[in-house]
C-alpha cells in the first residue's frame, strides 16, 4: 500500500470512528424503533419503558448527552412469543 492509498484509508477509518463516538448511526427505521414506538407495542408507558430500558436490546442516537434512546424491534416483537 503506498502513501497515498494508506492516507484516504486513514480518513475513511477516522471519518468511522467519529461517527461511532458521536453516536451517529445508520439505523434502519425497520429495525429499531423510538421509546414511543417502542412503549406502545410493549403496551407500557413510554416513562416506564425509560425506566427499563436496560431490559430490552437498544441503543442511543444522536450526538448530544440525552440522545435519542432506540430500541430493536425485533426484541420487543419477540416478547410476545
Amino acid at each position: 500500500m503506498n502513501k497515498e492509498e494508506m492516507t484516504v484509508l486513514a480518513a475513511l477509518v477516522a471519518d468511522q470512528v467519529v461517527k461511532k463516538l458521536k453516536g451517529v448511526r445508520n439505523l434502519s427505521e425497520a429495525e429499531y424503533v423510538d421509546a414511543n414506538e417502542a412503549a406502545r407495542i410493549l403496551g407500557v408507558s413510554a416513562n416506564y419503558l425509560r425506566q427499563v430500558k436496560d431490559r430490552y436490546p437498544h441503543i442511543k442516537a444522536g450526538d448530544q448527552k440525552q440522545g435519542r434512546i432506540m430500541f430493536r424491534r425485533d426484541a420487543l416483537l419477540n416478547e410476545f412469543k
